[in-house]
């Protein structure tokens, strides 16, 4: 076992040094603006000035000042950035988690109802899939507030509290808006990889059989198309992470996303000499977590996906 795993824990972390090490350059480039003003002060252009110097000063900088302070320093009085940083991370972790199992397994059942289902004049398998594909997360997210309110109102659904993050139905409502996405892209996956599937000599030779439909799609074809599936689920997981932003920020969830918004958020307004530069500690905290997220999902699919595999079940 340990012959096929090592392999793939490597790749995958030698890809997240490399990931981790080009958004931490990113992250340092500055952001310093040179102000042209008119004889009354008033502000007439405003143009960015790059200099490489002042980005590997930038670095550098970071680095000396990791040294100095013997981590990231501090958030606020008592409490450390990597205090911070792993706080409000685990409480995003609660999130991301149960909505990835959720939304990979729901996926794959909704998948091969569509499938199934897909002879039907109803419309009611991939065609609503493709439906829901194509309208904004944020739209259901909105929409399920509001029926949830509307029920709550109209006496036939008891209170939900939608917004903060104290309460566990607070993460319920979460993760189902967290999952919404992730369950319609494996959903697709999956009815695509079964499309392709039906086509193939030995599931005509088994229909021929007499072999039932559904057994048929459980034992043999859903057993083949687990490996395309499986392929798919590193962008389920950036899709995922891309809308933890929007479900925390939307439902006052206060997470790893929602403070490292707020770590490279910049003013609203600015006047001759504003400063445009971020909370570069915590956001390079941040940044470290969410690739950290994406090694793990990525590192356990690919063991999954290898063991699945006739080739790697030989080995």
């Amino acid at each position: 076992m340990r012959s096929f795993i090592l392999p793939i824990i490597f790749k995958q972390l030698s890809l997240w040094l490399v990931t981790t090490f080009l958004l931490i350059v990113i992250i340092f480039i500055p952001r310093d603006v040179i102000y042209e003003t008119s004889k009354y002060g008033d502000i007439q252009n405003v143009d960015y000035d790059y200099k490489i110097e002042k980005h590997i000063g930038n670095i550098k900088d970071f680095f000396i000042s990791l040294k100095l302070n013997h981590g990231l320093g501090t958030y606020y009085e008592g409490n450390t950035i990597e205090e911070h940083i792993i706080d409000k991370s685990l409480r995003s972790v609660k999130l991301i988690i149960p909505a990835l199992i959720l939304g990979f397994f729901l996926g794959i059942l909704k998948g091969i109802f569509d499938f199934v289902s897909k002879d039907r004049k109803l419309g009611i398998g991939n065609s609503t899939t493709w439906f829901m594909l194509s309208i904004p997360d944020l739209f259901f997210m909105i929409s399920l507030q509001l029926l949830l309110m509307l029920l709550y109102e109209i006496g036939v659904f008891p209170h939900i509290d939608l917004y903060g993050h104290e309460k566990l139905e607070n993460q319920v409502v979460c993760i189902i808006f967290l999952a919404i996405y992730p369950l319609l892209f494996i959903a697709n996956m999956t009815y695509t990889s079964l499309i392709e599937e039906e086509k193939k000599d030995y599931i005509l030779t088994a229909r021929s059989k007499g072999i039932n439909r559904l057994k048929i799609v459980n034992i043999h074809m859903l057993k083949n198309s687990i490996q395309k599936i499986l392929v798919n689920t590193n962008t389920m997981t950036l899709y995922m992470l891309s809308n933890l932003f929007i479900v925390e920020f939307l439902t006052n969830y206060r997470g790893a996303a929602f403070y490292f918004f707020q770590a490279i958020s910049t003013p609203n307004s600015f006047t001759v000499g504003t400063d445009f530069s971020m909370n570069l500690n915590t956001t390079v905290g941040f940044t470290v977590v969410f690739t950290v997220i994406i090694f793990f999902s990525n590192a356990f699919f690919q063991i999954i996906n290898y063991w699945v595999t006739p080739k790697g079940k030989g080995i």
